[in-house]
């Protein structure tokens, strides 16, 4: 059952920056799910300030349903956010799109048989880590030949119309479709393709909110693990809405990494409001544990703040060079066709201007 998205929800008028609407995600599940919910003072505040909760389901189980009936009782829109068990690779990509069906049909069964009631249906779409990491690791040479055979990926055209049809399901059950993406699949718009999607096993999806996650922990240690809102700074303009905070938590990959501090949620809660209407705020638990639900709720949205200046060069020269490098995959055969009928002419103007008279 769905339910309609908040009438508080924002919007920005004649440049102002007004509040925007706050979704809170978490991953967490059983009995620390219940527990962060059930901390004093954070229901009253989610419904009193209009916010809402994305709630990951790798499983169907009582302590979820437990906890969106409690968020129902008060109110509080909740976004199911569809996905894998972590043994699985917890996102979907290409090479799981089938599972993605499967999911989402039980889901709707479930949220059914419980009563349950939910504002939207989220997607996280990333690449197969297993296979994009390796890649990664050895270098510009391997991603340059994982762009060029990109092209055959023959998995692309079956994922898009599996997809299609599924946010077309979707839509019919009454659910408003929220697409979590890489920030990268800007620049596959922007450049007018479908190579990057290709190359890492991701796919662009007609969402009703389109998330770019544009969180600021990434592991660079001269950056100190802080890109300094660069992400945000530079692919907010291309999104309905913005991911932020400490991302990966529980995750192995992300284990001993600290959670952004304060100022720098702050920095980014800030910029990501000069962009875009809603905001998706990783993590609830994060928040709950360090206080910072009541900050992030009394903040003066209007409030300067500036993404740092080595992150938005670093970023900038990155999109600069992926941009080159998809136009020249796009174009570069038809550059060098008409170089070449260029050539041809050339020669033959040449030809017959050094060609004996008689």
């Amino acid at each position: 059952m769905a339910i309609e998205r908040h009438p508080q929800a924002p919007h920005h008028v004649h440049g102002a920056v007004e509040r925007p609407h706050l979704i809170f995600a978490t991953e967490l599940d059983g009995p620390a799910l219940l527990e962060a919910l059930q901390r004093p003072g954070v229901l009253d505040l989610l419904a009193a300030q209009g916010h809402a909760v994305a709630l990951a389901l790798p499983q169907l189980d009582e302590p979820r349903a437990q906890a969106a009936q409690l968020l129902n009782q008060r109110g509080i829109s909740v976004i199911a956010g569809l996905c894998l068990p972590p043994a699985e690779g917890f996102a979907f990509n290409l090479q799981n799109y089938p599972r993605a069906t499967e999911c989402y049909a039980m889901f709707h069964a479930w949220a059914g048989a419980q009563s349950l009631s939910f504002e939207a249906v989220g997607l996280t779409i990333e690449p197969p880590l297993e296979d994009v990491a390796p890649i990664v690791q050895r270098g510009p040479r391997a991603l340059l030949r994982r762009l060029w055979l990109a092209r055959e990926n023959i998995l692309y055209p079956s994922a898009q119309t599996a997809f299609g049809e599924l946010i077309v399901t979707m839509h019919l059950d009454g659910y408003e479709v929220h697409v979590y993406q890489m920030p990268v699949i800007a620049d596959d718009r922007r450049a007018g393709t479908s190579l990057i999607q290709r190359a890492l096993d991701i796919i662009d999806l007609p969402a009703d909110v389109d998330v770019l996650m544009c969180s600021s922990n990434v592991p660079i240690d001269l950056f100190g693990n802080d890109l300094g809102g660069a992400l945000i700074a530079s692919y907010g303009a291309n999104a309905d809405a913005i991911s932020i905070g400490s991302v990966g938590e529980g995750d192995p990959a992300t284990e001993g990494r600290a959670p952004l501090p304060w100022a720098a949620v702050r920095r980014d809660a800030l910029l990501a409001a000069q962009h875009a209407d809603t905001i998706y705020v990783y993590s609830l638990e994060d928040c709950v544990a360090r206080g910072l639900l009541p900050q992030l709720s009394q903040l003066a949205w209007d409030a300067p703040a500036r993404a740092s200046l080595g992150g938005r060069v670093l970023v900038a020269l990155l999109r600069a060079a992926t941009f080159a490098v998809l136009v020249l995959a796009r174009f570069g055969l038809t550059v060098l066709a008409w170089a070449g009928w260029a050539l041809a002419l050339l020669l033959w103007w040449r030809g017959r201007r050094h060609a004996p008279r008689g």
